[in-house]
This record gives C-alpha cells, sequence and structure tokens, in this order.
C-alpha cells in the first residue's frame, strides 16, 4: 500500500505546474492511506522536488538561473491564511498598507492576522509575522479589516503623517457601498478603544447620516486617545476625546 501510494503521488507532482500550492486534499486518497501520503510528501520534500510551506501545504519549485521560482506573494498568503478552505487570517501590515497608498514602502514581511497565531518564521525569502485577532474572519470582511488596521495604526505607518493617512482612508470609506460602511463600525467594535473614537470621529466629519451610536457608546467618557490628527483635518476630534 505504501509503495502504491508513493507513486500516485509522484506521478500527481510530476503533473503539477511550477508554483502551484497544494495540500493533502489535492491527492483524494482514503483516510488510511494518510500516514503514507504524508510520509511520501516528506521524502519528496527531501528530494527537493517539492518545497512545504506550512502544515499541510506545499508546492513545486521550478528551477531558474537565479533560483528556485517561488509562487507569488499571493499565492503565499493564500497558502498561510486558509486551513482545510476555511479562512484563518488575511494579510495587514505595510504591503497592505502600500496597496492602499499610505505608504511607499515596501516589505519583504508578510503580516499575517489570524485568531490562530504562530511563531515568526523565514518562508521562500520573506519573513513572516503573526498578530492575533480575537474575531472570526470571513472573506468579505477582509478589505473592511484592512482599513480598520490601518485606522489603527495610523501613527506608526512609515512616510506618512497621520493627517496624510486620513484623507486616504476617508476616501476610502466613502467608496465603500452603504452595507460595507455599516459592516465596518460592526467590526471596529473588537478593536481597541482609540480605533472606535478614530473611525466614529472620522464617520461623524465625513460621513454624515451614519450610524456611529455604538461606537460612542463603547468608549469611556473619561479616557482620551493620543493619535496625533490635527483639528484641520478632523476639528470634531476633542468630541471623540481624540488629542
Amino acid at each position: 500500500m505504501a509503495s502504491s501510494t508513493a507513486h500516485v503521488v509522484r506521478k500527481k507532482v510530476e503533473k503539477m505546474q511550477p508554483g502551484e500550492v497544494f495540500a493533502y486534499s489535492n491527492f483524494n486518497l482514503d483516510k488510511s492511506e494518510e500516514l503514507s501520503l504524508a510520509k511520501s510528501l516528506s521524502r519528496l520534500t527531501k528530494e527537493g522536488a517539492i518545497v512545504r510551506l506550512a502544515k499541510g501545504k506545499y508546492y513545486k519549485p521550478k528551477n531558474t538561473l537565479f533560483g528556485k521560482l517561488r509562487p507569488s506573494e499571493s499565492t503565499l498568503v493564500d497558502a498561510l491564511t486558509k486551513r482545510n478552505n476555511q479562512r484563518i487570517g488575511y494579510l495587514t501590515g505595510i504591503s497592505v498598507y502600500n496597496r492602499l497608498g499610505l505608504t511607499s514602502q515596501i516589505s519583504n514581511t508578510l503580516v499575517i492576522a489570524t485568531n490562530k497565531p504562530l511563531p515568526p518564521k523565514l518562508l521562500e525569502g520573506y519573513k513572516v509575522k503573526y498578530v492575533r485577532r480575537e474575531f472570526d474572519i470571513r472573506d468579505q470582511d477582509i478589505p473592511l479589516l484592512q482599513i480598520l488596521d490601518a485606522i489603527r495604526d495610523i501613527k506608526s505607518i512609515p512616510d506618512s503623517s497621520p493627517d496624510e493617512t486620513l484623507k486616504v482612508l476617508v476616501s476610502k470609506i466613502k467608496e465603500l457601498p452603504e452595507e460595507d460602511r455599516n459592516q465596518i463600525v460592526k467590526l471596529a467594535l473588537n478593536y481597541n478603544a482609540a480605533t472606535r473614537s478614530l473611525l466614529g470621529a472620522m464617520l461623524q466629519r465625513y460621513v454624515p447620516r451614519m450610524p456611529i451610536n455604538k461606537l460612542a457608546e463603547s468608549l469611556n467618557v473619561l479616557s482620551s486617545y493620543e493619535i496625533g490628527v490635527s483639528e484641520n483635518i478632523l476639528p470634531n476630534k476633542s468630541d471623540w476625546n481624540i488629542k
């Protein structure tokens, strides 16, 4: 049985395209053959025929003049943020803030927000860092969570001031459908008080008639938040105890 499984696995891998990420489920083997499958994949990894990305995730590399061709960043992120076809995380940090137009800096660190964090590691030329999120993650919410992360990190985004970052984020929020704007308020309730306060002030000032009562009610009236935005960009900031 083991030699038969090894043959099936090897033939399947040979037919795969370079850069293709795969998991145990790609082999359609019985549960009883899982141990043989794991041993076969371990053997192929030692041979260099495949590369292990994460637990149960592998890819087939392609040798080029510049070394092994790795999967695209998006493919790596997908491998790191899905388990058993369920979303367990999403990309955040500088890479996302660059795409949002908040910073010109790029990074070779993949910051993965997940409710199942792991120790940092090196993976195919990238540093992978995990940050904890204490809530379930849905695919449709990821763009909204990335905006909320940027609000939370507004003081530390490189090559940008809080005022500049806020302007871009306001434009992003204004572009959202009404359903998503309502959802971002609900999601913000999972974030720290400073993020909830700043989102509330932004919506009050720039997106009138948004239901922001829950954000206001979630805050301690005796707390204040050192964020660094100016009154020019957020004239109502004192109403939200923002400094």
